[in-house]
């Protein structure tokens, strides 16, 4: 993008969409959209209702710039700091994994499995562990008034945006963030917990070259690195298990779409499961695992 003076919004938006195209961009249209509406503080229905509007050599400098992150495949998600899920808005930056919506399947189980096995009156205590952003335990209070949430993670980076999502959304007395690193776990809780909930990180390192630039390049390696196979997280969530599930408890964790057999194997191998199940996300991949005592 050379000389910008004197533009309107319609051939920024234009110039915006034809540079994203040429640097490979996916959906550039889209992109362009979000963030030259991003810094004009224009939705963007707005844009299309102000094609006239002559944006200002600062503004300009600001799209150029966020233009260029965007073209090296920085996230289009950390360049906005925020990213949208189950119907919420979270914030999140370079210390968070960007939450998928593959992972909102994660949160319908939970939810409904919640609803199924336990009394109506019961408050449901859940122990989300490796939250990131705070998606998974934020979209699960906001949406199951039920539930208290002890939600940890290794980086205490992480758990700042966590808490200030939870803080946006009201949900700060209902939810504990604590730092901690589940292989060397110390906490003690009065009581064990009625569900454990993980997105654990389960890119083995082979796989990780073959990542795209966006996520490889981007994403913290903490929340994608899996181990030497990418199952070291579900081992030690089996291991956990006893020791934090309640009886009556189940298990419900995310993994990635070419893992089910390994992922139930090791499960089934643990002898706290008796009942394990793979579901399915809205593409017909398995990706969630549910498991309990009975």
């Amino acid at each position: 993008m050379s000389n910008l003076a004197s533009y309107k919004l319609i051939e920024i938006l234009q110039m915006s969409t034809d540079y994203l195209t040429k640097k490979g961009i996916e959906n550039a249209r889209l992109n362009a959209e979000l963030l030259v509406g991003h810094v004009l503080k224009l939705s963007r229905v707005q844009l299309y209702l102000n094609f006239e509007k002559p944006v200002t050599a600062e503004e300009l400098e600001q799209i150029r710039n966020l233009l260029k992150r965007r073209s090296n495949h920085e996230p289009l998600q950390y360049i906005l700091e925020e990213a949208e899920f189950y119907s919420l808005k979270l914030k999140v930056n370079r210390s968070t994994l960007i939450p998928r919506p593959e992972t909102e399947i994660l949160v319908d189980t939970v939810i409904e499995q919640c609803k199924k096995n336990f009394a109506q009156e019961k408050t449901i205590e859940i122990l989300d562990i490796g939250t990131g952003s705070g998606n998974i335990a934020i979209a699960v209070a906001k949406n199951f008034a039920n539930s208290r949430i002890t939600a940890i993670d290794i980086q205490h980076e992480a758990l700042t945006i966590a808490r200030q999502n939870a803080e946006y959304h009201q949900l700060q007395d209902r939810i504990n963030f604590i730092q901690q690193d589940i292989f060397d776990i110390k906490l003690s809780f009065p009581e064990k917990f009625d569900v454990i909930v993980s997105n654990p990180p389960y890119i083995s390192r082979e796989e990780f070259d073959s990542l795209h630039d966006d996520i490889k390049n981007f994403e913290p390696y903490i929340a994608l690195d899996g181990g030497s196979d990418g199952l070291a997280f579900y081992h030690r969530l089996t291991n956990l298990a006893p020791s934090y599930l309640a009886q009556d408890g189940f298990i419900a964790v995310e993994f990635g779409a070419n893992q089910p057999d390994q992922i139930k194997k090791i499960f089934a191998n643990s002898a706290f499961f008796q009942y394990i199940e793979i579901i399915t996300d809205l593409n017909k991949l398995p990706r969630i695992l549910l498991a309990r005592k009975e």
